[in-house]
């Protein structure tokens, strides 16, 4: 099982929470953060005093390091070693995974208010797609044709599957009670009840 997080949420309960059973019960678990300075509009140094936040995993008595999370083969090899040690019944595995978040944190957000543009400027050298296109083009195993290929191939894939979304039929509302539960709890169950009385106009 594979949990990948933000800097943010490893300041909440849940994930301490998470990190003490995961060293009590040893499941087969990778906890990935992907460490890029901020929470929201929350710094990471405002956040969390710790000097690391793989060091988190001490406490709890599982794996725990950091990677440069603008490597994506560095991020791959340490993931799949992680999930190798958790296959082999060796426990839980924290990665934080270095990077800086170079856009707003959501359509919603503007991050202009709250951080400086150099210090955002300061970061684009370090974009893990360019990097990797970088590293893979002087390998002579990418080139710009390739990519526009790929582009052009991922685009039409997501239309044709916008579309078939456009296309399906509307679901009833009483899905949503369907498919979380094999058996309804009472109380869902009264309110599916309702839906389909409303619905047929009997309330």
């Amino acid at each position: 099982m594979v949990c990948i997080l933000g800097d943010g949420a490893t300041s909440k309960g849940d994930f301490q929470e998470a990190l003490t059973m995961a060293g009590v019960w040893r499941p087969p678990l990778v906890m990935l953060i992907a460490n890029n300075q901020w929470a929201i509009s929350v710094p990471r140094a405002a956040q969390c005093a710790a000097e690391t936040l793989a060091q988190k995993s001490i406490a709890a008595g599982i794996a725990g390091e950091q990677v440069d999370g603008n490597d994506a083969i560095a991020v791959r090899d340490r993931v799949a070693t992680a999930l190798e040690r958790a296959r082999a019944g060796d426990g839980a595995t924290v990665i934080e995974a270095l990077t800086y978040r170079l856009s707003d944190h959501t359509t919603s957000d503007d991050a202009r208010r709250y951080r400086d543009d150099t210090e955002v400027s300061e970061h684009w050298h370090d974009d893990p797609v360019a990097r990797l296109r970088a590293y893979m083009t002087g390998l002579a195993a990418w080139s710009r044709a390739h990519e526009e290929h790929v582009i052009a191939d991922a685009a039409a894939e997501m239309e044709a599957a916008a579309a078939t979304w456009l296309g399906s039929s509307r679901q009833p509302v009483t899905a949503m009670f369907d498919f979380l539960f094999q058996t309804l709890p009472s109380r869902l169950a009264a309110q599916r009840a309702q839906v389909v009385a409303e619905e047929n106009g009997d309330v």
